[in-house]
């Protein structure tokens, strides 16, 4: 049973999250930047939509006796995790545009990622029969998938790193807020799927890690400040990248193959 003070403590982070969830759909249509961040706009408008459906379904069920708001949350959550994506794609179309000649190198890699995840998720599904209830499917899920995102994430800076691409201010804090949520959001889901003694705090920490990732959002998008163009490198530097890119995929695709 949920005491008046934790029900107040989690109802006032998700108003606040619902606040910071609408000022970034404000910020993005205010100052234009939708044209520039679709992907971006969809995923925060979704967000919003969700947790105000959320946030309704809690507050018709004051003492959340009613099993609706259980099973409206872990669904919603569920495909959240698949709509993550939106963002990982964003990022990456706007750190190697689509004519540029790291982009058509990195194709493959993409594809290599794609498959691996598609294999880790049916891995997850195939072990349903082990997992008690809906919450327990929804962790594996979160683990799973949000160890992958969070990997995509960090391999498309580390990426750019190595290449020496400079990211603008909208993208690095774009970035930067995703990763850590997705990478807290994964160890706390793996933590409460091994000791549910963790569960009081983790309902704690991955909103409270949420919030802080709407803040750099909305830090980042309050001046619209895009990637500097790509200079792109000799061809034989860009040919030896390719190279080395399509080893690592020959030796990842030789690893994950039974």
């Amino acid at each position: 049973m949920y005491t008046p003070s934790v029900m107040l403590l989690s109802n006032a982070i998700s108003v606040t999250a619902l606040i910071l969830e609408l000022s970034a759909v404000l910020l993005l249509l205010r100052k234009g930047l939708w044209r520039v961040y679709t992907f971006l706009l969809g995923y925060a408008i979704w967000l919003f939509a969700a947790n105000l459906a959320l946030l309704l379904t809690d507050f018709s069920d004051v003492h959340r006796l009613n099993p609706l708001y259980p099973a409206v949350y872990w669904h919603i959550d569920s495909v959240d995790i698949v709509l993550r994506l939106l963002v990982i794609w964003e990022v990456f179309r706007q750190t190697f545009p689509k004519n540029s000649g790291l982009r058509r190198s990195l194709s493959k890699g993409l594809a290599m990622i794609a498959f691996m995840l598609l294999v880790l998720a049916g891995g997850t599904l195939w072990g349903y029969q082990n997992y008690n209830g809906l919450r327990s499917l929804h962790l594996a899920l979160d683990r799973s998938f949000g160890f992958v995102q969070a990997v995509m994430i960090l391999g498309t800076l580390v990426v750019a790193r190595y290449y020496g691409v400079r990211f603008g201010r909208n993208i690095q804090g774009i970035a930067l807020g995703f990763g850590t949520w997705a990478s807290i959001s994964t160890a706390n889901s793996a933590v409460v799927d091994l000791a549910h003694s963790f569960l009081p705090y983790g309902d704690y920490l991955r909103p409270v890690s949420f919030a802080f990732m709407l803040v750099v959002w909305i830090w980042a998008l309050r001046v619209y400040e895009p990637n500097p163009p790509i200079i792109e490198s000799e061809p034989v530097e860009l040919n030896q990248w390719t190279e080395e890119w399509n080893r690592t995929i020959s030796a990842a695709r030789t690893i994950i193959r039974p």
